[in-house]
């Protein structure tokens, strides 16, 4: 059978499947057959049909699927991503502030993110994100690798004769701060054993720090330093202007006179029989360190003076429903570095005034004597609440501007970073429980560490919070009272500890012949 081409036959042969005689117009077999012809199609349908090609598909090269291992480094880099968004703050200028763990992503990338340090950043973040989000897999999770980590790394520090090395020193202080992180109402008992346990071996004699006094102290309580294999001994201290040698600036040099006056003080206040020359003595020494505190404050740079960029009414503030506003100025700072060093200030200034007016009261104690002398304490620590209050916005919000548009237009605003609830963990605690601050302002301060416990995934504010809203309405001054919950001021101070030391890292500087310089203390 031969294939002549396309069939040109009428629609009713074709479809009778017919051979027809192509008669036109109708074929001759369909009127011999009674039947009806169609007809016939058009001769250009003959030539042009639709006519469909499918696509060729090309074979594609199927990638190897990931292994277990790849997938969770790329997890654990997520991770360390999102830490250096919630906890690292790079320094605005480096001759001016020193930032909070500024050096950090230096060091990870150095490290790697399945080392001591990455792993000790993974814990903390995760504990953060899973307080913040409700998440108990993933507390639980933080929980179960700190454990596991505290024991691999208390043999590592351990290992280590003569020299421990900055990462070491960094997973040290990251396990302390998962405490501060991770704590709670459920488990102080756990939690105050957990802080014992850190501090036990970061002073112990294998690790960098050593318990002395001195101009390299970086925390207020007991002066905890570190050894001159990790800082320099011309170090003026951390709480400065990192370029600065005169040492009228260096707020450390202030603050290591305090301790030991804070412990002379609660010695001879809660003794009823102290005699007046003891009265005098501890007076004339609080004074003293009330004038270099003012020193301190009058020398300080433009770039480290705050800035007022709103106020806000009261009424607009008593109706706001966001938690942490507040009638007054609201200020801005170059970073939240220095904001820290402010507030550290403001804090220590507030419990020496508390020593001034209770013994001021001792010496007169006739009322209408005594209520003249401690007028201006008042007032003074009123300012000074007030100027810490003022950067509370600075260090809860994401920004300055979103908040004032928040409070002006009443919408929702996220919680900040939360390294701006961290560093305002110990100033907040100490002023709302200081009795020389007015008692709507402790109370606030309390919200505001509830507020920071609750939504930026600090947990121990939780735990602060419950303790300033025990005392509330108490007189009786901060260092005399260990406290109404199981925390004691003692191991809240402890925490602070770690706090500081994260400001002590930096990176590198490199000059222009690409040489590395030595920052004022650890560098990467």
């Amino acid at each position: 059978m031969v294939n002549h081409g396309v069939s040109r036959a009428c629609g009713t042969c074709r479809k009778r499947r017919k051979k027809c005689d192509e008669t036109k117009p109708i074929c001759k077999r369909c009127a011999d057959s009674g039947r009806a012809c169609v007809g016939y199609r058009d001769e250009s349908a003959l030539y042009f049909r639709h006519y469909y090609v499918p696509p060729k598909v090309l074979p594609t090269e199927e990638s190897p699927p990931s292994t277990s291992a790849e997938a969770e480094e790329s997890a654990e880099k997520s991770i360390l991503a999102a830490f250096r968004r919630d906890f690292v703050v790079e320094s605005a200028d480096r001759k001016v502030s020193r930032g909070f763990l500024d050096g950090m992503p230096e060091l990870l990338a150095a490290a790697g993110p399945l080392s001591e340090l990455g792993q000790a950043v993974s814990i903390v973040e995760t504990a953060v994100l899973g307080n913040q989000q409700g998440r108990l897999d993933m507390i639980d999770d933080a929980a179960r690798r700190y454990c596991s980590l505290l024991r691999s790394f208390q043999t590592t520090l351990f290992r280590r004769e003569t020299h421990v090395n900055i990462q070491t020193l960094m997973t040290a202080l990251l396990l302390g701060l998962y405490e501060i992180v991770s704590s709670n109402g459920s488990s102080v008992p756990k939690h105050v054993a957990h802080v014992r346990g850190v501090c036990a071996i970061l002073l112990s004699n294998e690790s960098p720090f050593d318990m002395a006094g001195g101009l390299q102290l970086f925390r207020l309580g007991n002066p905890l330093l570190l050894k001159g294999s990790l800082l320099e001994q011309t170090s003026h201290g951390v709480l400065c202007v990192p370029t600065s040698h005169d040492i009228i600036q260096n707020l450390d040099a202030v603050l290591v006179r305090c301790n030991p006056l804070f412990k002379r003080a609660k010695t001879i206040l809660e003794d009823a029989s102290s005699t007046s020359y003891e009265l005098e003595g501890l007076l004339q020494a609080s004074l003293d360190i009330h004038w270099a505190f003012n020193r301190w404050v009058q020398r300080q740079s433009e770039e480290w003076m705050p800035k007022t960029v709103h106020t806000i009414g009261e009424m607009t503030a008593f109706s706001s429903p966001h938690p942490f506003c507040w009638p007054g100025p609201v200020d801005t700072y170059l970073d939240l570095y220095v904001s820290a060093v402010w507030n550290t200030y403001r804090k220590t200034h507030v419990m020496l005034l508390e020593i001034l007016r209770h013994t001021a009261r001792r010496l007169s104690p006739n009322q209408e004597t005594s209520v003249p002398m401690a007028l201006p304490f008042d007032k003074l620590a009123q300012e000074l609440t007030a100027a810490l209050v003022a950067s509370i916005p600075f260090h809860l919000a994401p920004s300055l501007s979103e908040y004032i548009y928040a409070i002006t237009t009443d919408e929702d605003i996220p919680p900040g970073r939360p390294v701006g609830g961290l560093l305002l963990l110990h100033p907040l605690y100490v002023v709302g429980r200081c009795s020389i601050v007015p008692p709507s302002v402790r109370a606030y301060v309390g919200r505001c560490l509830a507020y920071i416990g609750q939504c930026m995934g600090i947990g121990q504010a939780a735990l602060l919070a419950e303790a300033v809203r025990l005392e509330e309405a108490s007189d009786r001054p901060l260092l005399w009272d260990e406290g109404n919950i199981d925390l004691p001021f003692q191991q809240m101070t402890e925490g602070h500890i770690l706090i500081f030391a994260g400001m002590l890292l930096q990176p590198a500087q490199v000059d222009a012949m690409g040489h590395e310089g030595c920052p004022p203390g650890p560098e990467v």
